[in-house]
This record gives structure tokens, C-alpha cells and sequence, in this order.
């Protein structure tokens, strides 16, 4: 199992790097590609519990909102497009009793996939945006590795054991000291002082936690183990990207705010 997650991580990682460094349409297209293995990974797992979704119209909708970061078109026409889609091919065209219900789960996870993937290339597209991307998900990889070790030698109080058993409050203590240190250290990096390093990264450390909870609460709601196969080691790309969704628009607001444009 670790042998092929680290065989994974090492093919995988370099990719990634190397889109963020072209950014542009590689990542753009590549983003694209990661938002539709999501919407079916979702499929699966709404299948498991035999409840309605509509991957088509998730697609759709996921594609709309990236067209408009990638376009620069306002936000609210992906969203509004995606909407009326939903409402008229779902709930007005369904004839199913069952189509009201698969309007609410598409329209869930078409905002939780294609929503938070967008400020991937919204980040990107800041000032020094190739750095800032760069920065994020080390502190994202080091606070997951950390809470991972660190809880594993230390851990005694768990942290959500309802939600995901394995997780300690001295290993999520142990990542996110560890991604402020990392932080406060790498600040410079992307143009900010080192308190604001810190802020930065004690924020994308807490709610990377926040948003790989909420994934494995929807994983124990469907009562699957993994989002999906596609990453042997790994799971899904839901299971690779769960901490780095939520925290990604959470990080593009606080660089704004400090001062990043």
C-alpha cells in the first residue's frame, strides 16, 4: 500500500509542479479533466447509496464555471447557467419523482467540485501566482504528512472518531504547527512578512483539516472507503484534493486581503 501510494506521489507530484509552473490552459484543461473525474467519482458514490445524481449536468455546470475564471467572464453567469440547467432538465422536464432529488445532489457537488477547483486558477493568476500556488500545497502536503506521523507516534485523543477514526487531535495539532513553521519560514517567498506567513498558512492548515472531514463524512454517508481508483495508493482525485478544495478559496480571499492582487 505505501509502496504504491509513494510510486503515485512520485509520478503525480512532478505533474502537478509542472502544471503550476505553465499554468495558463495546461492547468486550465488539466483543472477541467480533474472536475469531471470528480462529478463521476460523485456519481459512484451517490450510486452506492442508490440515491439520484445527473454527471452530464455536473459536468456541465463545473465546465460553465471554469469557462468563466478561464474567460474572465463574471462568476455569476457559470452559476446562473448551471442553475437554470438544473431546474429546467431536472426538476421542470423530469418526469420522475426521483429528478427533484437528483437537482439536489448535482447541484451540491457541481458548487463543492466546481466552485473550489475554480480558485485554482484563480490563485494561479494572482501576482506571482506560479509561487503562491506552489507555497499552498506544501502546506498542505506538510500538514497531511505531519498530522499523519505525528499521530501515528503520539496520538491518544481522538480528534472526530464518528467522521474519521484514525485522525488525533495531537496530529492535526502536530500539522498545522508544523505548516506555521513552514509558513513563517517561507513568507519571503511569496512577498509577505513572516507573521503573514504565518496567518497564511495556520488558515489553509485548519480548514485543509475542515475539508477533509467534510469528504470523509460524505464518504461514511455513502458508505464507500474511497472517492474513487483513478490514483492507486491514493483513492480518487476527491481523496487526493479533499484538503485542498475547501482551503483554496479561503487562501485566494486572505492573499487578496493581504495585499496580493
Amino acid at each position: 500500500m505505501l509502496l504504491r501510494r509513494f510510486i503515485t506521489a512520485a509520478i503525480g507530484v512532478p505533474i502537478l509542479l509542472a502544471l503550476i509552473y505553465l499554468g495558463g490552459w495546461p492547468l486550465i484543461i488539466a483543472t477541467a479533466i480533474f472536475e469531471a473525474v470528480a462529478i463521476y467519482e460523485v456519481a459512484q458514490m451517490f450510486q452506492a447509496k442508490r440515491m439520484t445524481f445527473f454527471a452530464r449536468m455536473g459536468v456541465f455546470w463545473v465546465w460553465a464555471l471554469l469557462a468563466c475564471q478561464a474567460f474572465h467572464w463574471p462568476l455569476a453567469w457559470g452559476l446562473l447557467a448551471g442553475l437554470l440547467l438544473i431546474v429546467v432538465g431536472a426538476v421542470v422536464l423530469g418526469r420522475e419523482a426521483f429528478s427533484f432529488e437528483g437537482a439536489l445532489t448535482t447541484t451540491w457537488a457541481s458548487l463543492y467540485v466546481g466552485l473550489l477547483f475554480t480558485f485554482l486558477v484563480a490563485l494561479r493568476e494572482l501576482t506571482g501566482g506560479r509561487r503562491l500556488v506552489f507555497v499552498f500545497f506544501v502546506l498542505i502536503w506538510v500538514t497531511d504528512a505531519m498530522a499523519f506521523f505525528v499521530g501515528r507516534k503520539f496520538g491518544r485523543h481522538k480528534l472526530m472518531v464518528h467522521v474519521s477514526p484514525g485522525k488525533t487531535w495531537e496530529g492535526t495539532l502536530g500539522g498545522g504547527l508544523s505548516a506555521l513553521v513552514i509558513g513563517m519560514l517561507i513568507a519571503p517567498f511569496i512577498h509577505l512578512a513572516w507573521y503573514q506567513g504565518g496567518i497564511f498558512a495556520v488558515v489553509v492548515a485548519a480548514i485543509g483539516v475542515v475539508g477533509d472531514l467534510l469528504e470523509s463524512q460524505f464518504k461514511r454517508y455513502v458508505g464507500v472507503k474511497d472517492s474513487g481508483g483513478i490514483l492507486p495508493g491514493h483513492g480518487g482525485i476527491l481523496d487526493r484534493f479533499d484538503s485542498a478544495l475547501l482551503a483554496l478559496p479561503f487562501a485566494y480571499y486572505l492573499l487578496k486581503g493581504l495585499g496580493i492582487s
